[in-house]
């Protein structure tokens, strides 16, 4: 074969070999089959990534209207990080959240007032498929997104019934236990006030049972006369049980019980807020009323039951709405040998209680909060779990008595 034919027919040959064509279609389409799986991918990745960051921002607006700690406070932002992390799997890093209060009152009701939250927040993403020889997105991206909720407020009735035993003297962390309830209860009655509305606010404290002028204040219904000097020693504490009839104490509920006539000149040092300077405070609007605690002085022993049956009269008594009682104790019954609580709790005390302080409008709440120390009695059976704490320290202890005076069910309402 001449050099000319091989000349012809090499270019011939080229054009009818199809081997490659199509690496070169793909080679020419090729960034763009990628970019396009880059961003279908990814962009419906980063699309549940919003919708879970907006549920993270729903929650967090919910949890932040329940506990209502102002504008501006350091909690707003910690707890909204929290729901983020929990809910954001893949995030990078979490901005600082926005965090917005609004306060008003209803258009259809100008007497029922509320208060909104509106949370919003980025976290930072990497993306899985970032590329410098196709399109897709950045490195890293922002996802953002927002979320809102409103809680109506009620006028409330807020007691506090609070043990006022010798052990509430101990130190807790920089302060003692009874130093820190008495500022804690003082601003949250502050801010109670505060609202333009009849809130109200009691205190009425604790210990082996309370006083009433010169005599003990034992507030149950008896099987026999008690003898004065029954419990004129700590040793003999135990001998009231006996005389306490359960049922018929239940039953009583919510009146005022007299039946036991013991002089404190009589009574051990231990009952009876003997050697307590204590007195039991009403439901007032009045701030200077409930700052009278800050004179008083916590000594003797405990007998919690004693607390919610002198604290109800007082808490049915109230006007408003909405009625919270708040137990506060920092430790078991004494002597551990005396079962009159637990028998009470077993005989519906707390039913009964919740029934004769709730109103139309509202179910009466009981809150039972364990200053750092486990209860041998199970308060939750009474209190129910949600109504149920046990702060180990000094923030946990004002947390959980702003959530049991505060927390309220709020819904989420339409975002920006």
């Amino acid at each position: 074969m001449s050099v000319r034919t091989n000349l012809l027919t090499a270019p011939a040959r080229f054009c009818a070999d199809r081997r490659g064509a199509f690496a070169i279609s793909f080679a020419m389409l090729g960034s763009s089959l990628l970019a396009l799986a880059a961003f279908g991918f990814e962009g419906s990745r980063y699309i549940t990534e919003r919708a879970r960051l907006s549920d993270a921002m729903e929650q967090a607006a919910l949890a932040l209207t329940a506990e209502d700690n102002g504008e501006g406070a350091a909690r707003n932002y910690s707890l909204s990080s929290d729901y983020f992390r929990a809910y954001m799997r893949h995030d990078k890093s979490v901005f600082k959240p926005t965090v917005i209060v609004k306060r008003g009152t209803s258009a259809t009701n100008h007497n029922l007032s509320y208060v909104e939250y509106r949370v919003s927040g980025q976290t930072l993403q990497d993306s899985w498929f970032s590329s410098s020889w196709f399109p897709s997105f950045d490195k890293q991206v922002k996802i953002g997104d927002n979320g809102a909720a409103r809680k109506y407020r009620s006028n409330m009735d807020v007691l506090f019934v609070t043990d006022f035993s010798g052990s509430m003297n101990e130190s807790f962390g920089s302060s003692t236990k009874l130093m820190e309830l008495k500022r804690i209860v003082l601003q949250l009655s502050e801010e109670l006030f505060a609202y333009d509305m009849s809130n109200k606010v009691g205190f009425v404290p604790f210990g082996w049972g309370a006083k009433n002028g010169g005599n003990c204040d034992l507030p149950f219904v008896v099987n026999s006369a008690v003898p004065p000097n029954l419990i004129s020693s700590n040793d003999k504490l135990t001998s009231l049980e006996r005389y306490v009839n359960i049922s018929g104490t239940v039953a009583s509920i919510p009146n005022k019980v007299n039946q036991i006539y013991i002089p404190l000149a009589q009574a051990s040092k231990d009952a009876c807020l003997n050697e307590s300077s204590s007195w039991k405070v009403p439901l007032t609007s009045d701030y200077n009323q409930i700052a009278q605690i800050n004179g008083m002085t916590a000594s003797g022993g405990t007998l919690v039951s004693t607390g919610l049956l002198l604290a109800t009269p007082y808490l049915v008594e109230g006007t408003e709405s909405r009625k919270v009682m708040v137990i506060v104790s920092d430790g078991t019954d004494d002597p551990n040998t005396v079962q009159i609580t637990p028998k009470l709790i077993n005989a519906g005390m707390c039913d009964r209680i919740r029934e004769v302080i709730s109103t139309e409008e509202s179910v009466g709440k009981i809150t039972f909060i364990g200053i750092n120390y486990a209860p041998t009695f199970d308060w939750k059976r009474c209190v129910g779990e949600k109504n149920f704490y046990l702060p180990q320290n000094i923030k946990e202890l004002e947390d959980d008595l702003r959530r049991a005076v505060f927390e309220e069910v709020g819904h989420n309402v339409l975002k920006d």
